[in-house]
């Protein structure tokens, strides 16, 4: 700055000189970075200060400065681009370019050619600078899953179901990782997979065996995915691959069409939708389908995959060998979730009526932990939801014990052990405790004669139940005690009716 003032001084002392020989008028000549009596372009470098960045981190905006300049050529350097050189006429202009987001990091060098119309020779300064492409994640999540029951879904990632303005997780379910898990206001949370150009968005899982997801003999049968994409910015058409590295085999789903700007559903079934009836996998790999187009830096946002119980009557952890796994509840108004107590009295039979030799797990009351009549806030239910095919025959059976030590403070009508089968699904613990009577059959067992061993064949009581489904075929199983003393079941099984 201070050369160009001083050129351009000069030049007013020659114009005064000038013009009093003449004609005694003063003329002052034209002022401008061509600089009058220059030589050369004088362009020493490009300072770090005038490359700034803004925005996301991505648009990159240079301002060179010179003398004797006429126009400067701005190459910003992006080997893949045809529009990254600009061209600056006008005085102290700027250039400014917008990098891709395909890598998360990189370094370009920018290359800038100082040129005149006078003649003088091109003058190149270069600069390096490193861009860190980062971007806006989006803001929203799809809808919750609508599937209540907590026993009905394996879940691999979602916060589960909503219930009363929170969220309701999933029983079962798979650890995983991968991806960047996004916590929005909502209280729900989202993954974001971005740089899907030439890779592929990997989720490492726990293995899954369809056939038994829940427990022997109790898998899945579907798998569900919400998906969102701005295609400007990310993927129009997706590739899923199930993986199991285990037998290195992969079971690939291409050619699905996502929404561009809103979260889409997808539901397929793991038996015919996929190259192959899916047995296994430990691994979900989302990348760009056949077809398909990746621009920017290529993001999706995944939320919701969970994978649906395949319809069975088989109830899980019916001999209670993994304590309250399966029977507890994700809410109880007012209530106690924890379903029953801990145990080591149960059944010397096991599930199947096989003599163990000893004494099984088993569930268990106390009479603090008894419901009905002695409902407290410490009560205790049992419950598990089932879906059976819609009007079928079906028996539950199950063994129960009432322990007969003497108490002052016997309930009206006896000590007793209840099984129901109720008419319906509930989230809730204390409204299926306040809705009972609505039931598709019941039982109160009275026979208090001690511990399972201490009963005839030490099998305790054995009740069975028979039932007729409902028109949708969801049903539950719930158990209470109402006693004084200790009260347990065991080996609680549903089968259809001979």
């Amino acid at each position: 700055m201070n050369l160009l003032k001083k050129g351009i001084l000069a030049l007013l002392i020659t114009g005064v000189i000038v013009s009093c020989e003449d004609d005694d008028s003063i003329v002052v000549p034209n002022e401008g970075n061509g600089g009058t009596g220059l030589t050369e372009i004088t362009f020493p470098g490009i300072p770090t200060s005038s490359v700034k960045a803004s925005g996301d981190g991505t648009i990159i905006t240079i301002r060179p400065q010179g003398l004797g300049v006429d126009a400067y050529i701005v190459d910003f350097g992006d080997p893949d681009s045809t529009t990254d050189i600009v061209t600056i006429t006008e005085d102290a202009g700027t250039a400014t370019y917008d990098y891709p987001n395909n890598l998360e990091e990189v370094t370009y060098t920018i290359t800038v050619t100082a040129k005149s119309d006078k003649g003088f020779a091109d003058v190149v300064q270069t600069t390096s600078v490193t861009v860190e492409h980062t971007f806006e994640s989006i803001g929203t999540a799809p809808s919750s899953p609508t599937e209540e029951g907590r026993n009905n879904i394996f879940s691999i990632y979602t916060n589960g179901f909503e219930f009363d303005g929170s969220f309701v997780s999933y029983s079962t379910g798979s650890s995983v990782s991968g991806g960047s898990e996004i916590a929005l206001d909502s209280g729900n949370s989202i993954l974001e997979f971005s740089r899907l150009i030439g890779d592929a968005a990997v989720l490492e899982l726990d293995e899954i065996v369809v056939a038994d997801a829940f427990a022997g003999g109790i898998g899945v049968d579907g798998i569900h995915f919400d998906i969102h994409s701005n295609f400007e910015t990310g993927l129009d058409i997706l590739k899923i691959t199930l993986v199991d590295n285990a037998n290195s085999i992969d079971y690939v789903l291409d050619g699905v069409n996502l929404t561009d700007g809103e979260w889409a559903s997808f539901d397929y079934d793991l038996a015919t939708d996929f190259s192959a009836p899916v047995v296994q996998f430990d691994e979900i790999k989302l990348e760009l389908g056949t077809g398909g187009t990746a621009n920017d830096y290529a993001a999706i946002y995944v939320d919701n995959i969970y994978m649906n119980r395949a319809d069975s009557s088989t109830l899980l952890n019916g001999d209670f060998e993994d304590g309250q796994d399966f029977w507890k509840w994700g809410v109880f108004t007012d209530g106690e979730t924890n379903p029953f107590g801990s145990s080591s009295d149960g059944s010397d039979f096991d599930i199947d009526g096989n003599d163990t030799g000893g004494k099984t797990r088993g569930a268990k009351w106390s009479s603090s932990q008894s419901g009905g009549q002695l409902r407290t806030s410490s009560s205790r239910y049992a419950y598990q939801e089932l879906n059976l095919t819609p009007n079928a025959s079906y028996i539950l059976q199950y063994q129960y014990a009432i322990q007969d030590s003497d108490s002052s403070n016997e309930p009206i009508g006896g000590r007793r052990v209840v099984g129901l089968i109720l008419d319906g699904q509930y989230v809730d613990g204390a409204d299926a405790a306040d809705d009972t009577n609505n039931n598709l059959g019941f039982h109160e067992g009275f026979i208090a004669e001690g511990k399972f061993n201490a009963t005839t064949d030490d099998a305790g009581t054995i009740v069975q139940i028979p039932f007729t489904a409902n028109d949708s075929g969801e049903i539950a199983v719930m158990f209470y005690a109402v006693t004084p003393v200790d009260a347990w079941i065991d080996n609680v099984k549903v089968f259809e009716a001979p």
